[in-house]
This record gives C-alpha cells, sequence and structure tokens, in this order.
C-alpha cells in the first residue's frame, strides 16, 4: 500500500473519530427533551357515566330490526337517571337505567293530551294506566339536536303484557310513543358508539 493511500486512511479515521467524539459531547451536554405525555382518555358520556349498556351510535338488532342509534337524550330528575331516550329512522328506544335496565321498542304516536297527562288513556285500541309521572331535565346526548325543552314532564303509561306507552312535553306540547317492552333474549347488541357518527 502506498504512504499517500495510508495517508488519506489514517487521516480519514482519525477525523470520522474525532467527530464521532464532538456529537458524543454535544448529546451529553443537550437538555433532555421531556417525555411526551400519554394522550388524554376520552372523557366518558353521560349515558356510560349513568351505567347504561347502550350508548350513542351503537348498531343493534331489537326483536328483528336493526337500529343504528343516531340521536340520544338523557332524562334525569334532580341529577338521577330516569331514563335514555334513543332515536333511530326505524324506531325510537327507551331505556332504564340500572339496576331495572329495561328497554322499550317505540313508535311515534300521535295522541292529542291535555297540558296534564291524564291517569288513564287509549291508543291504537289499548288502554293505559299511568305508573309514573316525574319532571325531568332533558340533556342531549353527543352531537343530538336538543329537544323542543330542556325541563319536561315525562309520563309512563303500561298496558296489558308488555304495552309500553310514554310522553314526554311540557306547556301543552306532547311528544308520544306506543310500543313493548323488550326482553334481553330480542335484543342482539353488535357495538359501535359515537365513532360511528364521525
Amino acid at each position: 500500500m502506498s504512504l499517500i493511500v495510508m495517508a488519506v486512511v489514517v487521516g480519514g479515521s482519525a477525523l470520522i473519530a474525532g467527530l464521532a467524539a464532538r456529537q458524543a459531547v454535544k448529546m451529553r451536554s443537550a437538555p433532555a427533551l421531556p417525555p411526551a405525555p400519554p394522550p388524554a382518555p376520552a372523557a366518558p358520556s353521560p349515558l356510560a357515566r349513568a351505567g347504561f349498556e347502550i350508548e350513542l351510535g351503537d348498531v343493534m338488532e331489537v326483536l328483528g330490526r336493526e337500529l343504528w342509534l343516531e340521536a340520544a337524550w338523557l332524562l334525569s330528575e334532580g341529577g338521577e337517571p330516569v331514563a335514555a331516550l334513543f332515536q333511530a329512522r326505524e324506531a325510537t328506544l327507551l331505556a332504564l337505567p340500572p339496576p331495572a335496565g329495561t328497554l322499550y321498542l317505540l313508535a311515534a304516536a300521535e295522541l292529542p293530551l291535555p297540558e296534564e297527562p291524564p291517569t288513564s288513556l287509549e291508543s291504537r285500541g289499548v288502554r293505559f294506566e299511568r305508573v309514573r309521572r316525574l319532571p325531568v331535565e332533558v340533556i342531549p346526548v353527543g352531537k343530538s339536536a336538543p329537544l323542543p325543552w330542556n325541563d319536561a314532564l315525562l309520563s309512563e303509561y303500561r298496558g296489558l303484557e308488555n304495552d309500553a306507552l310514554w310522553v314526554l312535553g311540557r306547556g301543552g306540547h306532547s311528544r308520544v310513543w306506543q310500543g313493548r317492552a323488550v326482553h334481553a333474549s330480542d335484543v342482539v347488541r353488535w357495538g359501535g358508539g359515537a365513532k360511528t357518527l364521525e
């Protein structure tokens, strides 16, 4: 090997070693960056905090009907959950909080009512008796559009077997839903949640 080539190799090695040593000194003297904070966990929805198993955006099958829950409202009395109202294109679901956890499959009903819901009424050939009447706060969940009232009166009516009728309203304006209580064996949950609405 010629002296020139050997000088180039030795000089290049010395240069590389010097640069590496300089870089090591720089790295030791540079302040360490703090680790990035972990992403904040998503806050649970008001429905999850209240103990409801069904969520806005869930897809489920109820009595053979496929429902995608596109809107939801939490109904509470004095800060305690009373019911959750879910709207899908095909039907309305009303869920009671645990431990009852009863689920009702409902459809909108046209029924003229006085300002004070009566103790009994008839709709679509079924007689119903009022079993409860509660003042509730109506809280939209997620990006659900608000209902016409922030505070309303919720009345629950029962007919024979599983027949049910629910009235929500205030000041002579009401929404009425009629249907039936659903057994857990008639419900298939496919999941989904709020991400399905994004």
